[in-house]
């Protein structure tokens, strides 16, 4: 459950704490009752501690909001965030309430940078920075991304910032001049925290596949990884699909790049409208951050994260969105909310209810990769409105059955459940609308 805390002082400005307890490890991530919906993850490890940079959705029929925000975490499962890291309300910055697109971190000369830019239009595309003594800001001081020789703004969104072992720092954006789908990622050389050397500005355009937006680089070893949203099939006018998650490979910072496929795609999730990310070591391990719809609205993109792993050529083997996240499965003794669920047929998804429900009217199914089954469950319990309704109930693990309801209950028998890690999948018919919210298992 939730708890928030207030506090004030001398009749000052109120501050605010909400601290989640009992929420475990699952995508998307943070607990649904936050109505923090984080797409555009750029992740940094500074100092042993994981820095998540995104923008935050919520602006009515519109990408994002004129806000940017930050989160932290030691351990990748609890999580905080520290507010707004800038606002395009702030003072100092040029377009009072733009909405802002998505930002990057970076650390150099002593300042934690931000750079970002604002939600594309005919006036201007360039980016910018801020800085901030903290890594999760304020971050303060708006500066314009300027070339070394003419001085002028830079064209581009999607700012993305790289630092080379050797000290050598990068940003990759995509230029705005043309339609997307001419668009193509950029790399260039950092002079300074807000100064491109024009002189190496190049074209990484010719080796990457469908290239819609959103280049990310990081170095593993002596292999550069060049991410990026990638579109399903060629881009045109009737066809801004980016869902895929892809990359490109190099020895060299500035090529050539193999194209080596996806890392992970949500095109097969309903009414996901695109994908955005980035990769980052964590202990031993390394991880996809990336975002997907948040109850299937297209503008609640939520924070997600995948655990990766890379095969003896160092190309990194293709993950599947999951419920469990980096957990090995969902936690049978905690509740399951359906908006975790990641296969749907014939359903919809809505906002209603406490954390949101699956909406059935018919035969739908709905999975979810992956619980982790003690062995000892033996039912499950549904929650929501309308479970009357319900006229028929399959319940499948690794694609066997292991409970049946003929419907009208909530309680649901199941048998020979077994111990381990399983996809499991409900297949239920309503003879009206019924919404689903929760699922809870009982010995």
């Amino acid at each position: 459950g939730d708890c928030v805390i207030y506090a004030s002082a001398n009749d000052r400005k109120t501050l605010f704490a909400r601290v989640t307890v009992g929420w475990q490890v699952q995508n998307p991530v943070l607990p649904y009752s936050w109505g923090m919906y984080i797409p555009d993850p750029e992740v940094h490890n500074f100092n042993g501690q994981l820095y998540v940079y995104g923008s935050l959705d919520g602006v009515p029929k519109a990408f994002c909001s004129p806000y940017y925000v930050s989160l932290t975490s030691r351990d990748m499962k609890r999580w905080e965030s520290r507010g707004y890291s800038f606002s395009s309300f702030d003072k100092g910055c040029p377009y009072q309430g733009r909405i802002l697109w998505d930002p990057d971190g970076s650390y150099y000369n002593g300042k934690y940078l931000l750079y970002g830019f604002f939600e594309p239009n005919s006036d201007d595309n360039n980016m910018f920075v801020l800085e901030s003594d903290n890594p999760t800001g304020r971050f303060k001081n708006f500066r314009w991304v300027v070339g070394n020789k003419s001085g002028e703004r830079v064209n581009g969104i999607s700012a993305q910032i790289f630092g080379d072992d050797d000290g050598a720092r990068y940003i990759l954006y995509a230029p705005t001049q043309q339609p997307i789908e001419k668009n193509y990622p950029v790399i260039a050389r950092l002079v300074d925290d807000n100064v491109i050397d024009e002189s190496s500005v190049k074209n990484l355009g010719s080796y990457v596949r469908d290239f819609f937006e959103a280049p990310s680089m990081r170095k593993r070893g002596d292999t550069y990884y060049l991410i990026y949203a990638e579109n399903c099939g060629p881009i045109t006018h009737a066809n801004h699909t980016p869902k895929r998650l892809s990359y490109a490979t190099s020895k060299e910072i500035f090529g050539e790049y193999t194209y080596r496929g996806t890392i992970v795609t949500v095109e097969d999730i309903p009414n996901e409208v695109n994908i955005q990310g980035s990769i980052e070591p964590f202990g031993n391990d390394w991880y996809v951050f990336y975002h997907r719809g948040m109850n299937n609205v297209w503008n609640q993109r939520s924070l997600c994260i995948e655990k990766i792993e890379f095969d003896k050529d160092g190309l990194i083997k293709p993950v599947v969105p999951t419920s469990s996240g980096i957990a090995e499965g969902l936690n049978t003794s905690k509740p399951i909310y359906f908006n975790t669920a990641v296969t749907e047929k014939n359903c919809r998804f809505s906002n209603d209810g406490k954390y949101g429900s699956v909406v059935v009217n018919g035969t739908a199914g709905i999975g979810f990769r992956y619980v982790l089954f003690t062995g000892k469950e033996k039912k499950l319990t549904l929650q929501g409105e309308g479970l009357g309704s319900i006229s028929n109930i399959t319940v499948t693990a690794n694609g066997k059955v292991i409970g049946q309801s003929a419907g009208g209950e909530q309680d649901i028998k199941l048998n020979n459940v077994k111990k381990g890690k399983a996809e499991l999948v409900f297949s239920i018919t309503s003879n009206g609308e019924t919404k689903i919210e929760t699922l809870h298992f009982g010995k």
